[in-house]
């Protein structure tokens, strides 16, 4: 372990970082990408740890962006926020991964150097891992399984099949819109609502320009649903081969019997043109939120990758239980989607 320099990240680490994240994951992704998800993050940027060789070779990596999280458990308490990390990619170069074992393992103390330097007054991080990654987690990263992804699942044919002449008189009076861009309304809308969902990420306009509009490398539709002008609700998909992601969904639950209208809108755009089934990650929680999807006719299955919830628990032990209990996410809470 002498042989290795365990730090924080350092300009121009970038470049490494890119070249052992596509070796490492065989895919292509480009620096744009990485600069947009740690140097671009409207909440903190380069959340970074490196492990490099004595020459400089890049050899194990861990990292985070930061969030906010709102919690509100009743009408009645005072909300709070505080800031977390969704944490990911984590990784450690083929060549390096026989050096230690379990918890001398060079991405174990890549993981303790993180925790040591970003982590001090973080309750708790967060991820979507499977498989090794969860195992390893488990076992030598403070990781706890908080519960398999709540993936729900509906054919396509059903929405359209849901179209009759009462709901199309209700969708009279609400418009829905495409959005390029977001303004303030949207925090608004999201400390409205927010108290419904107790537990989240903060979706204010900041974060939903930075997460969905600015994203480099995937084009989402990100549409808006007003009633007389008002945002009552929105909602983020993109397509992926032959279904439809249902990446993301805020609603005002006084307003609830128009989220059918969203997907009905889907049926005439051309996003979902040859469609078989959209797909989505929303637990059940909130129970009001819980039963909108049901009557739409959502299913829910294992996860077809059997992804879980989970992560490490920094300073606060007591996380895993009101996570559990309630918290609200959906794909987007992932860096995978």
């Amino acid at each position: 372990m002498a042989d290795f320099i365990i730090r924080r990240y350092i300009p121009g680490d970038e470049y490494k970082i890119i070249q052992m994240f596509n070796e490492v994951f065989y895919q292509n992704r480009e620096l744009s990408y990485w600069y947009w998800k740690y140097r671009d993050n409207p909440y903190g940027t380069y959340i970074i740890s490196v492990a490099v060789t004595g020459d400089g070779i890049l050899a194990a990596h861990y990292a985070g962006y930061p969030v906010r999280l709102y919690c509100c458990l009743s009408m009645s308490s005072t909300p709070s926020e505080f800031t977390t990390y969704h944490l990911g990619d984590k990784m450690t170069r083929r060549q390096f991964r026989s050096v230690g074992y379990g918890k001398s393992a060079l991405l174990k103390r890549t993981f303790m150097h993180f925790q040591a330097t970003y982590a001090r007054d973080i309750p708790f991080g967060y991820g979507f891992g499977t498989h090794h990654s969860l195992k390893f987690g488990l076992l030598f990263l403070n990781y706890v399984d908080i519960e398999p992804v709540p993936y729900r699942r509906l054919t396509f044919d059903r929405v359209k099949g849901k179209i009759d002449n009462r709901l199309r008189n209700i969708i009279s009076s609400i418009h829905i819109e495409e959005i390029s861009d977001v303004d303030d309304t949207w925090s608004d809308f999201f400390y409205h609502v927010a108290p419904s969902y107790q537990y989240l990420v903060k979706r204010d306009a900041a974060y939903m320009r930075w997460r969905y509009l600015q994203r480099p490398d995937r084009r989402y539709l990100v549409l808006s649903l007003r009633k007389r002008a008002k945002l009552i609700g929105w909602s983020v998909f993109y397509r992926e081969s032959s279904k439809l992601i249902w990446v993301d969904a805020l609603f005002d639950p006084k307003n609830r019997e128009f989220v059918q209208s969203i997907l009905i809108y889907l049926c005439r755009h051309p996003i979902a043109e040859g469609v078989d089934f959209i797909e989505c990650w929303f637990p059940q929680r909130p129970s009001w939120w819980d039963t909108v999807l049901h009557h739409l006719g959502f299913i829910m299955e294992k996860e077809p990758n059997n992804l879980h919830f989970t992560g490490p628990m920094f300073n606060d032990h007591n996380a895993p239980e009101m996570l559990r209990k309630y918290f609200y996410y959906t794909m987007g809470e992932s860096d995978l989607f």
